[in-house]
C-alpha cells in the first residue's frame, strides 16, 4: 500500500484509537500526582530538567518522556527513505525546540509527533525495521542540542525549499542563525514544483499578490478586500508553499508553486543530498544555520 493510502487509512482509525492512546499517555501522569503531589515549578537549567514534555491532547496536557516523543516527531517529520545523517540531523532540530517548549513550560501541539499505534498502521509490516531506524537515530544524538551565542536555539525547518532557503531577519523573531544558503538540489525533488487550481468565485475577482520577499516568496495577498500573510493564504488555500505565481482564468486562478513548508532553515530534501555526499549531521546542520553549535545538554562535548 502507497504512503498516501496508508495515511488516509490512519486518518479514519486514529480515532478509534484515541481513547486507549489518552489513557496510555495520561496514567503515568495519573499516577505521578497519586504518589507525588503537584510540585511547583522551579528555575532550573536544562540539565536538570526531568527529561518528559508537555502535550496538549484533546484539550488537555499529558505528560510523555522527551525521547520517546523524538521518535514519534522524527517519524511525522520525515520519510524512511531519507539517510541516516538527515535523521540524525532532524533529530537534533526537534530535541533542540522540544527543550525550548519544555524550559518556557509549553505544550507542544499534539500534530506535532505519531504515536505508537499510529506508527503501527502507518508502517505496518515495516513497522519493526522503520521504528528501529527513528530509534537508532534518535539514541545516536541523545543529548545533542543546538546553541548560538550559549543558549539553546528554538530553530524552524521545513520539507522542501524554492532552491534557496530564506533569511530569518524577515521573521518577527529576527533569528540570526537563520540565513539564506543556496539549496539547488531541492529543485529535482518530487513535489517541487505544483500547478494548482481554485476556483475564482472562492477567492474573489480582486485577488492580487501585494508583495513578496527577495526569495520569490509571497509575504501578503489581498483577497476578497482582506489581506492576509503569504503564510496565513497558503495554509488557508492548501497550498504546499508561499513562493508561488499565479493565472487568471475566467472562472478560476491557476498557482504555480515551488518549494514544501515556510522555507526557512533545514531543507529536509536538500539536507538529504548533502548526507548523500557524506556530510555528518553536524556538518548539515551548521550549513542550514551558519554561526550555531552542536553540544550536548550539559553545554560540553562540541561536535564538529
Amino acid at each position: 500500500m502507497k504512503k498516501l493510502e496508508k495515511e488516509a487509512v490512519l486518518k479514519e482509525r486514529v480515532i478509534l484509537v484515541g481513547a486507549v492512546s489518552f489513557f496510555i499517555f495520561i496514567l503515568p501522569y495519573i499516577l505521578h500526582l497519586a504518589i507525588n503531589g503537584i510540585q511547583p515549578a522551579m528555575n532550573v537549567g536544562f540539565e536538570e530538567i526531568d527529561q518528559t514534555i508537555q502535550v496538549e491532547v484533546d484539550g488537555r496536557t499529558v505528560s510523555i518522556r522527551l525521547e520517546s516523543y523524538l521518535v514519534g516527531a522524527l517519524a511525522r517529520s520525515t520519510e524512511n527513505r531519507y539517510q541516516d545523517e538527515t535523521l540524525k540531523a532532524v533529530a537534533v532540530i526537534l530535541r533542540s525546540n522540544a527543550v525550548c517548549a519544555i524550559m518556557e513550560e509549553r505544550a507542544v501541539d499534539r500534530d506535532s509527533f505519531y504515536t505508537d499505534e499510529e506508527l503501527r498502521i502507518l508502517w505496518g509490516e515495516e513497522y519493526e525495521k522503520n521504528l528501529q531506524r527513528y530509534q537508532d537515530a534518535v539514541k545516536a544524538t541523545e543529548g545533542i542540542v543546538i546553541f548560538y551565542n550559549g543558549e539553546i536555539a528554538e530553530v524552524p525547518f521545513h520539507k522542501i525549499s524554492a532552491g534557496e532557503t530564506r533569511d530569518g531577519e524577515i521573521l518577527a523573531q529576527n533569528l540570526p542563525y537563520v540565513q539564506s544558503v543556496p539549496s539547488a538540489e531541492d529543485m529535482y525533488a518530487d513535489g517541487y514544483y505544483v500547478t494548482m487550481e481554485i476556483a475564482g468565485e472562492t477567492l474573489g475577482g480582486d485577488f492580487a499578490i501585494v508583495s513578496r520577499d527577495p526569495w520569490g516568496y509571497v509575504l501578503t495577498v489581498k483577497v476578497k478586500g482582506e489581506e492576509l500573510s503569504g503564510e496565513e493564504f497558503r495554509r488557508k488555500y492548501g497550498l504546499p508553499s508561499a513562493c508561488f505565481e499565479y493565472d487568471k482564468k475566467e472562472d478560476s486562478y491557476v498557482f504555480y508553486v515551488r518549494g514544501k513548508g515556510h522555507g526557512f532553515g533545514l531543507s529536509i530534501y536538500g539536507a538529504d543530498a548533502l548526507a548523500g555526499k557524506g556530510r555528518s549531521f553536524s556538518e548539515i546542520l551548521q550549513y542550514y544555520y551558519p554561526g550555531i553549535e552542536i553540544r550536548k545538554e550539559n553545554r560540553e562535548d562540541i561536535h564538529a
